[in-house]
């Protein structure tokens, strides 16, 4: 069903036209020496995010999803894919309306959900299964067998770990899998979580990339561009856009959506909302604290009281 990954295997790009169509100077040099960061818009704002790799060419999605699946070692080589309608069906009156970022069907029938996810990691985990379960149910027909169903693969990029303890994964990749002798029981699920802070926290304590699960892969590149914002040293950015075609490409799209004054204002009425969601998160977990300190206050009297 799947090619074997080949490391010289690349999906080709038209990078001479994506500059003419975002009315880029032909000289790539110049053009990376003239732009200000400060003005792009922020690719981890949702709808920056679609509108980069969800809407019109897909080569941009299909070299991401490459590099995520090649820094698995997972032999899986994306040639051509289609976006779908990313709302998951509801099947009963008391279901959560879930919309994804992007929603995408492979020529085998895989479909791969991706999503960026700043803020409420809390819940992350089993926000990501029921997304999947929900989407693994709506994919089989009547006439057909289980074994045949495609699987459904989940990409959630993360603001935070989700690991417990000391050691945090920049990419960690999760199946369903037999824990004795870590077999892996069904190729049906595949979770990847990609942890952007702490992918910026390593470059930007070693200035490059090049190290640990940052040496430089084509995931590296994305995520840095991907992360831009918060990276130091901006010409860690314009060395990429440099030797990755398709990284200048996202860039030059990047430049010329961010001068749009329309999809400006959208992207600015979102980053509010995502904001104000964010205060509104933080003062529920403060009042979830205020709460336990306050039950175990009245839990001391009670003993007091009694003893």
């Amino acid at each position: 069903m799947y090619n074997g990954y080949k490391t010289e295997e690349y999906v080709s790009f038209d990078y001479e036209r994506i500059l003419i169509m975002n009315n880029i100077s032909h000289k790539q040099d110049d053009w990376l020496i003239e732009i200000d960061f400060s003005q792009l818009m922020d690719i981890r704002v949702d709808y920056a995010f679609k509108l980069i790799f969800g809407t019109g060419d897909t080569l941009l999605l299909i070299s991401l999803l490459n590099a995520i699946f090649a820094n698995k070692k997972i032999p899986r080589i994306i040639k051509s894919l289609t976006v779908i309608n990313p709302y998951l069906e509801k099947y009963s009156k008391e279901d959560k309306l879930s919309v994804l970022d992007i929603r995408a069907q492979l020529d085998d029938g895989t479909t791969i959900l991706v999503e960026m996810h700043l803020y409420d990691l809390d819940d992350l985990k089993y926000k990501t299964v029921r997304s999947w379960a929900r989407t693994y149910g709506e994919e089989l027909n009547a006439s057909e067998s289980y074994s045949t169903q495609p699987p459904v693969i989940c990409i959630t990029f993360t603001n935070g770990s989700m690991d417990e303890g000391e050691t945090q994964k920049i990419h960690k990749c999760c199946k369903i899998m037999d824990i004795d002798d870590k077999v892996v029981f069904s190729n049906a699920m595949e979770l990847h979580y990609i942890d952007m802070k702490t992918f910026v926290k390593t470059i930007n304590e070693t200035d490059s990339i090049g190290k640990g699960e940052t040496i430089e892969t084509m995931l590296s590149n994305w995520l840095a561009l991907i992360t831009e914002k918060d990276i130091e040293d901006k010409n860690i950015i314009k060395n990429i856009c440099k030797k990755q075609e398709e990284i200048g490409m996202a860039v030059s799209t990047l430049v010329r959506l961010s001068k749009d004054k329309v999809m400006r204002q959208a992207y600015q009425r979102r980053q509010d909302d995502l904001l104000l969601q964010q205060q509104k998160d933080r003062r529920f977990m403060e009042m979830e604290v205020e709460i336990e300190k306050l039950r175990k206050e009245n839990e001391e009297l009670r003993a007091g009281k009694t003893s």
